[in-house]
């Protein structure tokens, strides 16, 4: 059974720091691994890559090509698709899509008082790698909210990259992949599919010929600028070592949810919501705060009921078994200050009046407010991202959106006025850090403007 913490209890500080400790995994065996399959990927390339799906999705490629998922497949499976499927996952396009076009970011210009023109110009990414879980589950829908963003932004290139265990993949995938135009996908996942989207195959990072405009590439994979979507603890190592070599959009780990219940909370709805995390991964955690101990105990026991009629109960016991909790506190306020420790990748505010605790709700990946608002029709059609900050960082990282797939750029332009206004200023800071030409650099162009 779940287990079940109060806060007025003299154990409380230690187990509560142990629920702080929940993504955290031994990464000095994960990592030189991961770093070995890396530089085995950026040293021979195709090879390598071939080799990784040979041995962990039980098929045998002879060329990079092989790896290639086919336009004519996503079409194919779109037009395969029933008619009720096709609906739903249009709506869930329509939506996410409306969402992230209101976030997307804009540049602007200003002049100061000395006519100098200052600005900030946002462009899209050339290419963007989306990673797509593919080996215990299939998620279409991590494929639209990965996907749709990037194209709200502007990105032409979209590459998708998806395990395919015995080189079959998922035909809601290849559908979802039609839906939102991704024209490039490849049968490979994990750390394969990082070393991929960072390093490209059979590589030439620039020739002059690239300056003719007729120019084509002829490598088999270009690298991409950007990797965004979820997966194991083995992908999420990956992208955090590929970083700086190539942007990604976090360091996301296993699922969770947070909920904070009062009286007037339905038990189902709690038990089943915690659920829903829980059959995601043995990792997942789902952890409810109350200043209720009888909705407390009613939860408890209606978790071990429902666990038993799930599909995926095996994973879904282990999860809530080791990495799930139920907190009494004494007020709604100590429930708040606790879940802003916890800082949850979702969470859920099932009380009397929910938007009266939103103030205090300080870090949180995503905020389901109300009693009919479960946190699964956030993973699939409501319109915000679903790729969302996990394990505490939510504190530091925010939902995945449009701004991920884009680039700034600074714009600076001085006019004579302004030169001669501001240069005395400048050459005494670069003075003061005793950066010579710095300071000459101004000051030259100043004595040039009174000559």
């Amino acid at each position: 059974m779940i287990k079940i913490l109060n806060i007025c209890d003299s154990s409380f500080e230690a187990d509560f720091n142990v629920i702080l400790e929940r993504a955290n995994t031994d990464m000095d065996i994960i990592i030189p691994q991961v770093l070995q399959t890396l530089q085995d990927i950026k040293a021979r390339g195709e090879e390598a890559l071939l080799d990784i799906v040979r041995q962990y999705d039980s098929w045998n490629p002879k060329t990079f090509d092989d790896l290639k998922i086919s336009e004519e497949e996503t079409f194919k499976a779109y037009n395969a698709l029933d008619s009720q499927t096709k609906e739903a996952l249009q709506i869930a396009y329509d939506r996410i899509y409306k969402f992230h076009a209101m976030n997307i970011p804009k540049g602007f210009l200003y002049h100061d008082e000395y006519a100098n023109m200052l600005g900030q110009n946002v462009l899209p990414v050339g290419r963007a790698g989306i990673y797509i879980p593919g080996g215990k589950a299939f998620y279409p829908s991590s494929l639209l909210m990965n996907a749709i963003p990037a194209k709200v932004a502007g990105v032409k290139e979209i590459i998708m990259a998806s395990p395919t265990p015995h080189n079959h993949i998922n035909e809601l995938v290849l559908a979802a992949m039609y839906l939102c135009g991704v024209k490039e996908g490849y049968k490979i996942g994990g750390i394969g599919a990082i070393g991929m989207f960072a390093y490209g195959v059979g590589t030439t990072r620039w020739n002059k010929s690239m300056l003719d405009s007729s120019y084509v590439q002829s490598q088999s994979f270009k690298k991409v600028d950007v990797i965004s979507g979820p997966g194991n603890i083995y992908v999420a190592t990956a992208k955090k070592l590929v970083f700086g070599e190539v942007n990604i959009d976090m360091i996301a780990g296993p699922s969770e949810i947070g909920i904070i219940a009062d009286s007037h909370a339905n038990s189902d709805y709690i038990a089943i919501d915690m659920l829903s995390q829980a059959e995601h991964d043995v990792m997942a955690s789902a952890i409810l705060i109350t200043d209720d101990k009888n909705l407390a105990v009613a939860v408890a026991q209606k978790i071990d009921k429902k666990l038993n009629k799930l599909a995926r109960k095996v994973i879904a016991k282990r999860s809530i078994d080791e990495r799930g909790a139920i907190i009494v506190v004494e007020n709604l306020m100590q429930a708040t200050a606790l879940m802003n420790v916890i800082a949850p990748e979702h969470l859920e505010i099932l009380t009397q009046e929910p938007f009266a605790l939103l103030g205090d709700i300080k870090t949180a990946g995503a905020v389901f407010l109300g009693h009919y608002t479960p946190e699964a029709i956030g993973d699939y059609l409501a319109g915000p991202n679903h790729t969302l900050p996990t394990g505490g960082s939510a504190c530091f990282f925010s939902p995945l959106g449009v701004e991920h797939f884009c680039t700034r750029n600074s714009l600076i332009s001085f006019s004579k006025q302004g030169i001669a206004n501001l240069a005395p200023y400048c050459a005494t800071l670069a003075g003061i850090e005793g950066l010579e030409a710095h300071k000459l650099s101004v000051l030259l162009r100043l004595k040039h403007i009174k000559d």
